[in-house]
């Protein structure tokens, strides 16, 4: 069985998961690869010596699947499954693309409650999968995955490039930064990683993005104004690495800042977009203030902006905040004067204070470490990081010190 590229960290966290009596959901936006991983994960527990026969995947995307969508039908496929292949022991089940299905939840809690040998995964592209509304009905039964596009690293491992990292440090960094900018610009969406002509990527990036609003959100949440939403999407993604405004969006878009709200939680909902919070100790006062911007993949970005030599820096700012949200940080970002791109919080403390910097000049180098050095004596730390694709340098003062890094030097020196 062909499952296409091994994604490592997502497959043997799943498989791990299999002793677990909850429901591994996995949730991410549409085409990041959820059903493939989920295949793989298939594969690996057959390879293990899980009987095929004890494994069941549905795909509820499947077009001939459009008009029986409901629980009864869902009930009927296992039913009939049973009987096809009588499965003894433990039986693995792959409900993908789940929320397609109204009432779902009761199928997955009826087994659960018949004390039936079985284990769930269930995948989605909306967050509201674990709303509380399906919540109520599985407490304490769901285990949360997210899934997110290629990383960098994978990235290079899709197209058999990873070597390109062994040689960074001793040969130079003129291969890697060119494949780098690739990747900024066309993202990680795997397909696309793997299509071979840019205009084909740049096609499928489009293709994305449009089933995104108009699958993902416009027939979900059954949006009238769909002319409004689509105006909306393209200035929320056009503008990643800045902060959204409500009372702004009505000024420029002639949009209501209600709606505009409601817009923004769905794109979130679909994984589209990403937000983070101004950092204050105070709940209210970090309300009080916009939140940041950020697309889930670099990609979307070139699929509906023509600025992409322009706005390097901010699809650089972006990448860095997706690597974060990847180690499942805690991210927001602070402001004082000068703005602090990302305050990393591990429980009740500061962690780690970053700025991001694509090219460090002469113009920009001063104003980025003073945001540093007002956050490190805000948050009482030692240490600041400026991550930047120029030369690596350390900055001392009063017993303090500000690293300067490359980025593609620091992934070298992780994968070793």
């Amino acid at each position: 069985m062909d499952v296409g590229v091994y994604r490592k960290f997502y497959v043997e966290e799943l498989v791990r998961q299999r002793k677990l009596k909850e429901a591994s959901v996995v949730l991410g936006v549409r085409r990041s690869g959820k059903s493939t991983i989920l295949l793989q994960v298939l594969k690996h527990l057959i390879d293990s010596g899980v009987p095929r026969k004890n494994t069941l995947y549905i795909n509820f995307e499947e077009p001939s699947f459009d008009a029986h969508l409901n629980l009864d039908f869902l009930i009927k496929i296992y039913q009939a499954y049973l009987e096809t292949f009588d499965p003894q022991g433990k039986i693995y089940i792959v409900l993908d693309e789940v929320h397609q299905v109204p009432q779902w939840e009761k199928f997955v809690r009826g087994l659960y409650d018949r004390n039936e040998n079985v284990k769930f995964y269930l995948t989605g592209s909306s967050a509201s999968l674990l709303s509380p509304e399906f919540g109520s009905v599985l407490t304490g039964r769901i285990y949360s995955n997210e899934v997110f596009p290629l990383d960098f690293i994978e990235f290079l491992e899709f197209q058999g490039k990873k070597s390109l990292l062994d040689s960074t440090i001793s040969k130079g960094l003129s291969g890697l930064r060119y494949q780098f900018k690739r990747y900024l610009k066309f993202g990680g969406f795997p397909q696309v990683v793997l299509t071979k002509a840019d205009r084909d990527k740049t096609q499928l990036l489009k293709d994305y993005y449009m089933a995104i609003i108009e699958k993902d959100i416009v027939q979900r949440y059954q949006v009238r104004d769909i002319k409004k939403l689509r105006e909306f999407c393209l200035n929320l993604v056009t503008n990643i690495a800045t902060t959204f405004s409500g009372y702004r969006t009505e000024k420029k878009l002639k949009i209501s800042q209600p709606t505009a709200n409601k817009f923004l939680e769905y794109t979130k909902d679909v994984y589209l977009v990403q937000e983070i919070n101004y950092f204050a100790y105070s709940f209210a006062r970090q309300k009080v203030n916009p939140t940041k911007i950020y697309a889930i993949d670099p990609g979307l970005y070139r699929a509906v902006s023509f600025r992409f030599s322009q706005n390097l820096g901010r699809i650089f700012e972006n990448m860095v905040y997706l690597s974060l949200r990847r180690q499942q940080k805690e991210v927001f970002y602070w402001k004082n004067g000068h703005e602090v791109d990302f305050v990393v919080r591990d429980g009740t403390k500061i962690s780690r204070i970053i700025n991001v910097c694509w090219e460090l000049n002469e113009e920009n180098k001063q104003r980025e470490i003073d945001g540093l050095k007002e956050a490190m004596s805000k948050f009482k730390l030692k240490g600041a990081e400026l991550i930047t694709m120029g030369y690596p340098e350390n900055i001392m003062f009063n017993g303090k010190t500000i690293q300067i890094k490359n980025y593609l030097q620091m992934l070298a020196q992780s994968s070793v």
